[in-house]
């Protein structure tokens, strides 16, 4: 791997780490794990269905149980102190999208600052589609608005 691919997949959290003042080393965040933050706050956000990329070959990768969807659905720029993550989700149909939307960008943009340190520039969120809500949750909702 080439320094500039390298460079172009690894965060560096901005600070040195010190030991007895002389700078002892840095800590380099990949951007798979950066993926994987995005991936667990945007899947726990109510009203995501799904992290989506191209149905076909989602639907190819969830019979093989890939682990590569996040790869397909979150990109990730670098920028000159900061990164710019894209997200394509599947939300329930039923959510107001300019509220969800908000949230997402919020929750990921927090957590990528609190878990890794690394400033977030912007959180585009594209919907690539609607997904129907599993009828167990249709049926719960139902109760639960007749109460």
């Amino acid at each position: 791997m080439s320094n500039t691919q390298q460079a172009e997949s690894v965060s560096t959290v901005p600070g040195a780490y010190e030991v007895n003042g002389a700078a002892v080393g840095t800590i380099r965040i990949l951007d798979g794990a950066i993926s994987t933050i995005v991936k667990r706050t945007v899947l726990g956000i109510e009203g995501v269905a799904r992290l989506s990329g191209s149905s076909l070959i989602d639907d190819f990768a969830d019979l093989v149980r890939s682990k590569r969807m996040q790869d397909r659905s979150i990109q990730i720029e670098h920028k000159d102190q900061s990164i710019a993550i894209t997200v394509a989700v599947n939300p329930y149909f039923g959510y107001k999208f300019p509220a969800l939307i908000a949230e997402i960008q919020k929750k990921v943009s927090n957590a990528v600052l609190g878990m890794a340190g690394i400033k977030v520039a912007s959180v585009s969120v594209d919907i690539k589609g609607i997904e129907e809500r599993p009828a167990d949750s249709e049926s719960e909702s139902a109760g639960k608005e007749t109460e």
